[in-house]
């Protein structure tokens, strides 16, 4: 599939949620690969190594910045004396460069820096690891991803040669390279770079190890995401391969279940993360929303037979069920809303709580999405700079479903606001309580912005499946965080 899946999953008008845009962005990260130990000879370059750590702690990044030139400055002749030493200081001011979004002046120091550290150690030393990492991060932010990803396979090929195929060294590495995959749309090629992850722990960990519980459950909430950008509505391969997805996710979250059960038993509170990450992966699939429910159940009845847990973890635990509920159509959802709501006040200590969930109308289902993609430039806007909307409003009944959806104002075709009505109608939200009760909420809005995924376009022949729908997209930097 690959990048043709993706521009299939565009072209059928799917919302493509992108699942993640990294750990972090560059600029936080690439910090990691920082070279703090560095040792000088002389007083004044200690004295300035010992400021720039100093300023770095405080963050002053500029001082550190000109701090560093200042060394280099200091320790020109170290270029042929120790090129390792003065390499590592070469990529330290390239670090901070990338770190405040200098990306270009950074690669201007972090490419002759790897080059001063190759001339006296071999290509598999660990003391490259860091100047390639960060050549790697800095790379991925000015989007050169072909150059990016032989920095990351680089890296990786130094741990394998010092740890073997499996280090566990590599992780972070294979997370970076499943978010090349996931931007360039490669996404089965992210797939297996998750499933090289879970591979890697297993055989650090052990398969049915407690340290392996947190992995477990971040790619759950990975393949769980990435089974929802392929709709229920596609051809028959694509649908295989969404339904492998999804069991895919469901797996991982029962494997770190068994685990907590044969630890901890079956009533121990460790159970309620993945019994939640459970529920989302089949609320998320949609043919099995029943056993949605079953697990949210299951994680209250925990919660109830633990006399430890405390008021918030309780309310919580019923409001997710309750939410479950109302997303499913079921009328338990007023009852158990109602005894959360009732638990809050009375302790006066969580009254607060009872505004913040219930105050006022949240969205369920499906999430919220952000700006929306045409496929072309509408015709009244094509000498325009302006913004593309719709204004909607709206009502929520007390049972959470949409009704009275009028629109206000709108500069896009009719068939966006046609649209926007299916989706806003089939949204579910958890309502609101006052005075202890269940109440409708009228003059909700919403407004809609769209810009032009081809700006300058007139081609009409995207389409969106048979209703000649414009695809919708997600921008690239609204990914959820899921491989932290």
């Amino acid at each position: 599939m690959g990048e043709a899946f993706l521009k299939n999953l565009v072209h059928m008008g799917v919302m493509l949620i992108p699942l993640w845009s990294g750990i972090a962005t560059a600029n936080q990260e690439v910090m990691d690969y920082f070279f703090d130990d560095l040792t000088f000879v002389d007083e004044t370059s200690r004295l300035l190594h010992a400021q720039i750590q100093l300023q770095l702690r405080d963050d002053q990044l500029e001082s550190a910045q000109q701090a560093i030139r200042d060394l280099l400055d200091n320790n020109i002749e170290l270029g042929e004396t120790n090129p390792v030493l003065y390499g590592k200081l070469l990529a330290n001011l390239g670090i901070l460069l990338s770190s405040r979004g200098d990306y270009p002046e950074a690669m201007e120091a972090l490419d002759p820096a790897l080059g001063f550290i190759e001339e006296k150690v071999n290509p598999f030393s660990t003391q490259l690891l860091n100047v390639i990492m960060a050549r790697g991060l800095t790379q991925s932010e000015l989007n050169y991803f072909k150059e990016a990803e032989e920095s990351f396979r680089r890296a990786q090929h130094i741990t394998h040669r010092v740890g073997g195929v499996y280090t566990p060294e590599q992780l972070k590495i294979v997370n970076y390279i499943t978010r090349l995959n996931l931007r360039q749309g490669k996404l089965r090629d992210a797939d297996r770079e998750q499933g090289f992850n879970l591979r890697i722990s297993e055989q650090a960990y052990g398969k049915n190890s407690e340290q392996l519980l947190p992995i477990l459950q971040r790619l759950g909430a990975y393949f769980a995401s990435r089974g929802k950008t392929i709709p229920l509505t596609q051809a028959s391969d694509f649908r295989f391969y969404r339904d492998a997805i999804f069991r895919k996710s469901i797996n991982l979250y029962q494997r770190a279940i068994r685990i907590i059960e044969d630890n901890y038993g079956i009533n121990d509170l460790r159970l309620v993360e993945p019994l939640r990450g459970l529920a989302r992966t089949r609320l998320l699939q949609i043919t099995n929303r029943s056993a949605s429910e079953a697990a949210l159940e299951r994680a209250l009845s925990i919660v109830d037979s633990n006399p430890g847990t405390d008021l918030p973890d309780r309310v919580r635990a019923m409001v997710s069920l309750g939410d479950i509920y109302t997303i499913t159509g079921d009328r338990r959802a007023r009852k158990i809303y109602l005894d959360a709501w009732q638990m809050m006040q009375e302790d006066s200590a969580y009254q607060h709580l009872s505004a913040e969930i219930f105050g006022t109308p949240t969205r369920l289902y499906p999430e919220v999405s952000g700006v929306r993609y045409l496929a072309r430039t509408p015709d009244a806007a094509l000498n325009e700079d302006v913004e593309l909307y719709i204004d909607v409003a709206y009502s929520v009944r007390e049972n959470g479903r949409v009704v009275n959806i009028r629109l206000l104002e709108k500069n896009v075709p009719n068939a966006q606001v046609r649209i926007m009505r299916s989706k806003l109608a089939n949204t579910r939200f958890r309502p609101r309580i006052f005075e202890g009760e269940l109440v409708a909420t009228d003059n909700l809005m919403i407004h809609q912005t769209f810009e032009v995924a081809n700006p300058g376009s007139t081609d009409s022949s995207v389409t969106i499946g048979r209703d000649h729908r414009s695809s919708l997209l997600i921008p690239d930097h609204e990914f959820p965080q899921l491989l932290r």
